[in-house]
């Protein structure tokens, strides 16, 4: 009779045990996946662009900002994802897989993050970011509404129009800490612009049958794939050479050259999409944005290394 109690307390310890080990997996997914398609990981590479900027212009670190960067970023792209979910699900179906679980409570998690966005800039800020911060947000969001057709008129209009959205993050940036407009901002700006150029375009290559059946003169689509990512060896190129002729013009600090190294970093990756095999879901919402979070890993240990010597 023992034996058999034993034998019945294992099972149920056994069926409890696989109970929990299959809800902690469904939880475990269900961050990572949020995390990646719920625009959380491009929220938080705004917000290492902005901590960037501000360790390469030798600004005091200013942390709300860095919250402020990826809730602004987290709504533009939470807003665009909810009113392409239809188009998504052509070319993207693990993002909208994941985004019908909680899709009619999107907007309200957008419009809180809106609110907590202003809230901090009217605390922390003043008026000209205020100003800076809401005209950026209210045209990106714009963006996705109205200004998202005219790629169907200009070539590469998406990729130009998001890139140098984007990159006003570093003016947004300096306009916030209060730094003065010079050429150290226009350096980064289009430093970013280009990586950006590259990030966005690159990230089109995957959705290229859909964009052909929407009528969209995308970069890849235009070009082709395969000269398309030749082109995007030389906006590559063209990125690192900003930086490398401004440190020889000594207009910036040698080790702003460390951010060369994701020259090569973007070569294997472009590389990489020449296989007829490489996967490109995994390269452009991953190893594309990525790029952004290593930035001020190395700009720390640049700046760590020039004080020491």
């Amino acid at each position: 009779m023992s034996n058999i109690n034993y034998q019945n307390t294992k099972q149920i310890n056994k069926v409890s045990s696989t109970g929990l080990m299959l809800n902690f997996n469904v939880i475990k997914n269900f961050i990572l996946n949020e995390f990646v398609y719920g625009g959380h990981l491009v929220s938080l590479a705004s917000s290492t662009i902005a901590l960037s900027a501000m360790l390469l212009l030798n600004i005091n670190i200013r942390w709300e900002f860095l919250i402020i960067a990826y809730l602004g970023t987290y709504c533009i792209y939470g807003y665009d994802h909810y009113k392409g979910i239809n188009i998504d699900s052509l070319n993207n179906s693990n993002r909208t897989n994941h985004l019908k679980k909680y899709y009619r409570f999107i907007p309200l998690v957008i419009i809180g993050y809106g609110v907590v966005f202003f809230s901090l800039i009217a605390y922390f800020g003043n008026i000209t970011s205020i100003f800076f911060g809401g005209l950026l947000l209210l045209s990106s969001l714009f963006y996705t509404s109205k200004v998202k057709k005219m790629t169907t008129k200009i070539v590469g209009f998406k990729n130009i129009y998001t890139s140098f959205s984007v990159s006003l993050l570093i003016i947004f940036t300096a306009v916030y800490c209060s730094y003065p407009i010079g050429w150290l901002l226009f350096i980064i700006f289009a430093f970013l612009f280009l990586r950006l150029m590259i990030d966005t375009s690159f990230c089109d290559i995957k959705d290229m049958d859909t964009d052909k059946k929407l009528n969209l003169l995308t970069l890849p689509l235009y070009f082709g794939k395969q000269k398309f990512l030749s082109i995007l060896h030389i906006i590559n190129f063209l990125s690192f050479s900003i930086l490398l002729i401004a440190v020889i013009m000594q207009l910036v600090p040698v080790y702003w050259l460390l951010l060369g190294i994701f020259t090569i970093y973007c070569f294997f990756y472009i590389q990489k999409a020449k296989n007829p095999e490489a996967n490109f879901q995994s390269l452009s919402s991953i190893v594309v944005d990525g790029e952004y979070l290593l930035w001020p890993l190395l700009l720390f240990a640049g700046k760590f290394y020039m004080l020491a010597i």
